[in-house]
């Protein structure tokens, strides 16, 4: 056992071409993702190694790769429920404003300066 030196992990993962392809794009999405949103994210390198079934000395190797993309926070909106038991944006227990008019074009609106009193 002595006698056995371990070969580096990064030239094993090379090998593995598609899982190695796969996280180094998947790093960089996660490195924008954590960028963009101020929240952690991360690359998962899983390699399943089984022995062969048939013959001895082979063994199998299975890889994946797993990405936790973090996420922007999504906004939250108000419901009410009504009598029926459904929600609805409108709150049933206030009373509805009728006569109401959109005055947001500006083209019509009427500019009041106040001065200041003194």
């Amino acid at each position: 056992m002595s006698d056995q030196h371990a070969k580096p992990f990064s030239d094993f993962l090379t090998q593995q071409s598609r899982a190695h392809q796969e996280a180094t794009d998947g790093l960089h999405e996660v490195i924008a993702a954590v960028a963009a949103t101020g929240k952690a994210g991360s690359v998962t390198i899983t390699l399943k190694v089984e022995p062969d079934k048939k013959a001895e000395g082979i063994f199998r190797v299975t890889d994946s790769v797993k990405l936790t993309i973090p996420q922007h926070d999504r906004a939250t909106n108000i419901y009410f429920r009504d009598r029926t038991g459904n929600l609805t944006r409108n709150n049933p227990n206030q009373p509805v404003l009728t006569g109401l008019r959109d005055v947001s074009d500006t083209d019509t609106a009427t500019v009041i300066t106040l001065k200041e009193a003194k």
